[in-house]
Protein backbone atom coordinates (compact mmCIF):
# COMPACT_ATOMS: atom_id res chain seq x y z
CA UNK A 1 0.00 0.00 0.00
CA UNK A 2 1.43 3.16 -1.17
CA UNK A 3 2.30 5.28 1.72
CA UNK A 4 1.57 9.16 1.87
CA UNK A 5 4.50 11.34 1.92
CA UNK A 6 5.61 13.51 4.87
CA UNK A 7 4.02 17.14 4.94
CA UNK A 8 6.07 19.62 3.28
CA UNK A 9 7.00 16.97 0.53
CA UNK A 10 6.01 15.19 -2.31
CA UNK A 11 6.84 12.11 -4.12
CA UNK A 12 6.97 11.68 -8.19
CA UNK A 13 5.84 8.48 -9.92
CA UNK A 14 9.05 6.44 -8.83
CA UNK A 15 8.28 7.38 -4.81
CA UNK A 16 11.08 9.61 -4.81
CA UNK A 17 10.45 12.19 -2.62
CA UNK A 18 11.48 15.82 -2.70
CA UNK A 19 11.00 19.29 -0.94
CA UNK A 20 8.23 21.75 -1.96
CA UNK A 21 8.35 24.98 -0.74
CA UNK A 22 5.03 26.29 -0.43
CA UNK A 23 4.75 30.49 -2.02
CA UNK A 24 1.33 31.92 -1.07
CA UNK A 25 2.02 34.67 -3.68
CA UNK A 26 3.08 32.16 -6.34
CA UNK A 27 6.39 34.63 -6.60
CA UNK A 28 9.88 33.14 -7.66
CA UNK A 29 12.52 34.38 -5.99
CA UNK A 30 15.49 35.69 -8.72
CA UNK A 31 17.85 33.07 -10.09
CA UNK A 32 16.86 30.13 -7.69
CA UNK A 33 16.38 26.70 -9.20
CA UNK A 34 15.29 24.61 -6.28
CA UNK A 35 11.76 26.97 -5.77
CA UNK A 36 14.16 27.70 -2.33
CA UNK A 37 14.31 31.61 -1.16
CA UNK A 38 17.66 32.86 -2.77
CA UNK A 39 18.03 36.21 -1.28
CA UNK A 40 20.47 38.02 1.18
CA UNK A 41 17.64 37.03 3.56
CA UNK A 42 17.60 32.83 3.48
CA UNK A 43 20.00 30.65 4.57
CA UNK A 44 22.09 30.98 0.77
CA UNK A 45 22.54 34.10 1.06
CA UNK A 46 22.35 36.89 -1.68
CA UNK A 47 23.53 35.73 -5.18
CA UNK A 48 25.17 38.21 -7.11
CA UNK A 49 23.74 39.38 -10.85
CA UNK A 50 24.51 41.35 -13.23
CA UNK A 51 24.47 45.43 -12.67
CA UNK A 52 26.08 44.84 -8.62
CA UNK A 53 29.13 46.04 -7.87
CA UNK A 54 31.77 44.28 -6.21
CA UNK A 55 34.46 45.11 -3.46
CA UNK A 56 36.97 42.91 -3.98
CA UNK A 57 39.90 43.08 -1.76
CA UNK A 58 42.94 40.72 -2.13
CA UNK A 59 45.47 40.94 1.20
CA UNK A 60 49.02 42.34 -0.24
CA UNK A 61 47.95 43.03 -3.92
CA UNK A 62 47.05 46.74 -4.17
CA UNK A 63 46.86 46.17 -8.09
CA UNK A 64 44.34 43.85 -7.48
CA UNK A 65 42.16 45.41 -4.99
CA UNK A 66 39.40 47.62 -6.33
CA UNK A 67 35.37 47.84 -6.98
CA UNK A 68 34.58 45.43 -9.94
CA UNK A 69 31.02 46.24 -11.35
CA UNK A 70 29.56 42.47 -12.84
CA UNK A 71 28.42 42.90 -16.32
CA UNK A 72 25.85 42.05 -18.92
CA UNK A 73 26.73 38.25 -19.22
CA UNK A 74 27.32 37.68 -15.47
CA UNK A 75 31.12 38.31 -15.43
CA UNK A 76 33.58 40.52 -13.91
CA UNK A 77 37.28 40.78 -15.20
CA UNK A 78 40.03 41.57 -13.05
CA UNK A 79 43.92 41.84 -13.81
CA UNK A 80 46.01 38.18 -14.02
CA UNK A 81 42.63 35.98 -13.87
CA UNK A 82 40.30 38.03 -16.23
CA UNK A 83 36.58 37.25 -16.54
CA UNK A 84 35.13 35.32 -14.14
CA UNK A 85 31.35 34.01 -14.02
CA UNK A 86 30.09 35.44 -10.72
CA UNK A 87 26.13 35.52 -11.33
CA UNK A 88 23.57 33.23 -9.05
CA UNK A 89 27.08 33.12 -6.65
CA UNK A 90 27.06 34.51 -2.77
CA UNK A 91 29.97 36.38 -1.65
CA UNK A 92 31.38 33.52 0.04
CA UNK A 93 31.45 31.86 -3.43
CA UNK A 94 32.82 34.26 -5.58
CA UNK A 95 35.37 34.72 -3.15
CA UNK A 96 36.76 30.98 -3.18
CA UNK A 97 36.15 31.31 -7.15
CA UNK A 98 38.26 34.33 -7.25
CA UNK A 99 40.88 32.33 -4.65
CA UNK A 100 41.11 29.38 -6.98
CA UNK A 101 42.06 31.17 -9.56
CA UNK A 102 44.53 33.49 -7.81
CA UNK A 103 46.14 30.06 -6.92
CA UNK A 104 46.45 28.34 -10.26
CA UNK A 105 49.93 30.07 -11.23
CA UNK A 106 49.77 33.77 -9.98
CA UNK A 107 49.75 33.94 -5.93
CA UNK A 108 50.77 31.36 -3.85
CA UNK A 109 48.32 31.55 -0.99
CA UNK A 110 45.51 34.41 -2.19
CA UNK A 111 43.84 35.98 0.99
CA UNK A 112 40.45 37.51 -1.19
CA UNK A 113 36.80 39.07 0.64
CA UNK A 114 34.13 40.30 -1.53
CA UNK A 115 30.83 42.11 -0.47
CA UNK A 116 28.35 43.64 -2.18
CA UNK A 117 28.86 47.33 -2.91
CA UNK A 118 26.07 48.39 -4.62
CA UNK A 119 23.08 46.11 -6.00
CA UNK A 120 21.82 46.41 -9.25
CA UNK A 121 19.00 48.85 -9.20
CA UNK A 122 14.89 48.21 -9.36
CA UNK A 123 12.58 50.27 -11.37
CA UNK A 124 9.24 51.48 -10.66
CA UNK A 125 6.74 52.60 -13.71
CA UNK A 126 3.39 53.87 -14.45
CA UNK A 127 1.23 55.75 -11.58
CA UNK A 128 3.84 57.01 -8.72
CA UNK A 129 4.70 60.50 -9.02
CA UNK A 130 8.46 59.95 -10.01
CA UNK A 131 8.90 56.38 -12.09
CA UNK A 132 12.25 55.36 -13.56
CA UNK A 133 15.55 53.51 -11.72
CA UNK A 134 16.21 53.60 -7.83
CA UNK A 135 18.91 51.86 -6.29
CA UNK A 136 17.69 48.55 -4.39
CA UNK A 137 17.28 48.72 -0.53
CA UNK A 138 18.46 45.50 1.56
CA UNK A 139 15.04 44.44 2.21
CA UNK A 140 12.76 46.65 0.77
CA UNK A 141 9.09 45.81 0.13
CA UNK A 142 7.17 46.51 -2.88
CA UNK A 143 5.39 48.98 -0.74
CA UNK A 144 8.81 50.93 0.02
CA UNK A 145 9.29 51.12 -3.80
CA UNK A 146 6.30 53.20 -3.87
CA UNK A 147 7.17 55.56 -1.32
CA UNK A 148 10.65 55.80 -3.35
CA UNK A 149 9.16 56.59 -6.53
CA UNK A 150 7.06 59.58 -4.63
CA UNK A 151 4.22 57.87 -4.23
CA UNK A 152 0.93 57.15 -6.32
CA UNK A 153 -0.35 59.55 -8.79
CA UNK A 154 -4.45 60.36 -7.94
CA UNK A 155 -5.16 58.01 -10.93
CA UNK A 156 -3.19 55.37 -8.62
CA UNK A 157 -4.46 51.62 -8.05
CA UNK A 158 -3.65 50.78 -4.40
CA UNK A 159 -4.15 47.62 -4.87
CA UNK A 160 -1.90 44.65 -5.87
CA UNK A 161 0.89 45.61 -8.69
CA UNK A 162 2.49 43.91 -11.94
CA UNK A 163 6.03 42.97 -10.41
CA UNK A 164 8.39 41.38 -13.54
CA UNK A 165 11.37 39.20 -12.06
CA UNK A 166 14.26 37.57 -14.00
CA UNK A 167 14.51 33.84 -12.27
CA UNK A 168 16.05 30.39 -13.56
CA UNK A 169 12.98 29.55 -15.81
CA UNK A 170 13.14 32.91 -17.12
CA UNK A 171 11.57 36.61 -17.32
CA UNK A 172 7.83 36.50 -15.51
CA UNK A 173 5.30 39.13 -14.86
CA UNK A 174 2.42 38.83 -12.32
CA UNK A 175 0.16 40.62 -9.75
CA UNK A 176 1.61 40.91 -6.32
CA UNK A 177 0.56 42.49 -3.08
CA UNK A 178 2.50 45.66 -2.04
CA UNK A 179 3.92 43.87 1.01
CA UNK A 180 5.71 41.28 -1.15
CA UNK A 181 9.35 41.16 -1.07
CA UNK A 182 11.57 42.59 -3.76
CA UNK A 183 14.68 42.17 -5.40
CA UNK A 184 17.56 43.46 -7.20
CA UNK A 185 16.80 44.36 -10.77
CA UNK A 186 12.71 43.88 -10.21
CA UNK A 187 10.29 45.77 -11.98
CA UNK A 188 7.20 47.32 -10.54
CA UNK A 189 4.00 48.46 -12.61
CA UNK A 190 1.64 50.57 -10.54
CA UNK A 191 -1.86 50.39 -13.18
CA UNK A 192 -4.40 53.08 -13.37
CA UNK A 193 -7.08 52.58 -11.30
CA UNK A 194 -11.04 52.73 -13.28
CA UNK A 195 -13.31 54.93 -10.77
Amino acid sequence: MPSTPPEGTSADQTGSISRVVADPDGVKPPYGSSGVESSYEFNQGYQVGSGDRLNVRVFGQQDLTSQYRVDSDGSISMPLIQSTRVAGLTSRQVEQALTRKLKAGYLRDPKVSVEVAEFRPFFILGEVRNSGRYPYIAGMTVQNAIAIGGGYTERGHQGPVLMTRKTAEGTISQKVDVTTQMYPGDIIYVRERWF
